[in-house]
């Protein structure tokens, strides 16, 4: 923990600069109009306690927000502002990433406490998703492979409830407003999604299966669908008699997860 000393400004908001921040915040109408509300605010205030003022910080004299604190609650107030306010255009992980490089420090204060009430809805009332005919059979097809793994295995099983838990995570997030409001979904494989959104940010949620690997001591060998087995590490040979034990079934269905891939 950075001792408080180090820092030019360490204080609390006041009630009337904390609500003009988050009220300036409220009213920006484009991402980057969020992020000049924190400066001139949170700065502003911050910057007025030491006798400056923001408008003599530039590119010959980089302002640098470490140097100051406020206590975490207010820290985290002002900063679900920000991704309330983004949530209209579709940006609450970009503005999360950039607030990261433009926030003050915090510190901890007992005696500050977050503001009661919650900042406001800016997501548009209706989420436009869609869904081409081909994605809606990749959809049909992940629920139908995730439902022969609870048949194989049991739905108690390691295998059934990691790809059914990872398939659920990730088309939840489909329908989520954080990348826009508008959402077009596609085929990116037999049980692969492509997800392009209204900010432009484009994610695949894919299917990784478990390889079908040989468990006998010091095999390396990866076993296909047909039974063929092949070595991926020269080090480790196959099974020199070639009886080989594979991880599951050949007429299993494959285990695995969907992963998030931006």
């Amino acid at each position: 923990m950075t001792d408080h000393t180090t820092f030019s400004v360490r204080r609390p908001l006041t009630d009337a600069e904390l609500t003009l921040a988050t009220a300036e915040i409220d009213a920006t109408q484009s991402t980057a109009g969020i992020l000049d509300a924190v400066l001139r605010t949170v700065f502003g205030a911050l910057l007025a306690t030491a006798g400056e003022l923001l408008n003599s910080y530039g590119p010959g004299r980089k302002l640098d927000p470490g140097q100051f604190a406020i206590p975490a609650a207010q820290h985290a107030a002002i900063t679900e502002a920000c991704l309330s306010r983004a949530a209209a255009f579709g940006t609450r992980l970009t503005i999360a990433m950039d607030l990261l490089n433009v926030m003050p420090s915090t510190y901890d204060d007992p005696a500050v406490i977050a503001p009661a009430t919650p900042p406001r809805d800016h997501r548009p009332n209706a989420h436009v998703l869609t869904v081409s005919r081909e994605a809606t059979d990749v959809i049909a097809a992940c629920a139908r492979h995730c439902g022969e793994l609870g048949q194989y295995f049991g739905e108690h099983s390691r295998q059934y409830q990691e790809a059914t838990g990872s398939w659920q995570r990730n088309l939840t997030l489909m329908f989520s407003m954080d990348f826009g409001a508008a959402t077009r979904v596609t085929r990116d494989g037999e049980l692969s999604l492509l997800v392009s959104c209204a900010s432009g940010f484009t994610y695949g949620i894919i299917f990784h299966p478990q390889p079908r690997r040989c468990t006998r001591q010091d095999c390396a060998a990866v076993i296909g669908n047909d039974g063929t087995a092949r070595t991926i590490n020269r080090e480790s040979p196959a099974c020199p008699d070639g009886d080989h034990v594979p991880a599951y079934p050949l007429d299993a269905p494959a285990p695995g997860t969907w992963s998030f891939h931006s």
